[in-house]
């Protein structure tokens, strides 16, 4: 086979994402470069790396910023209308979302993204499929994670 060729998915993949919120509760997004969308920053974990340390070091990666991981926020693995950005709708990815506190560094963009903010909650720019709900699902700080 052509290594130019696509070759379907055959087990699910797993991204974390670190959803960050300021004293005045708004949450960090980043806008992508790659479609001009914001999203929560995050990633597909590197084989051999922990969920926790993918989460901090794709929060970094994309923001510039350092944190630590507060707790769970929820896992998500139904694909029922999700479609993951970057390699299309045959893509099953499970999604772990932690809630962070940012611990130092600077807002500052990636080659992946072209801006960091943070948002009113309610005032949510064009985001990234389901990230809406992820942001929601932890702005909630129920005691115990979501799991869908």
């Amino acid at each position: 086979m052509d290594q130019k060729e696509h070759k379907p998915q055959v087990t699910p993949k797993i991204a974390v994402n670190a959803v960050v919120f300021n004293d005045k509760g708004e949450v960090l997004l980043a806008k992508r470069t790659d479609n001009g969308l914001w999203c929560i920053p995050g990633g597909h974990v590197d084989l051999g790396e922990t969920l926790s340390r993918a989460c901090l070091r794709e929060l970094h990666e994309e923001t510039g910023l350092e944190a630590e991981i507060i707790r769970l926020a929820g896992v998500y693995s139904d694909t029922r209308g999700s479609l993951h950005i970057a390699q299309g709708p045959e893509w099953h990815t499970v999604r772990v979302s932690f809630l962070c506190k940012v611990t130092g560094g600077s807002p500052k963009p990636s080659e992946e993204t072209s801006e960091i903010r943070y948002f009113n909650v309610g005032q949510l720019p064009p985001l990234i499929t389901d990230h809406a709900q992820r942001i929601r699902d932890a702005w909630e700080n129920r005691p115990e994670a979501i799991i869908a």
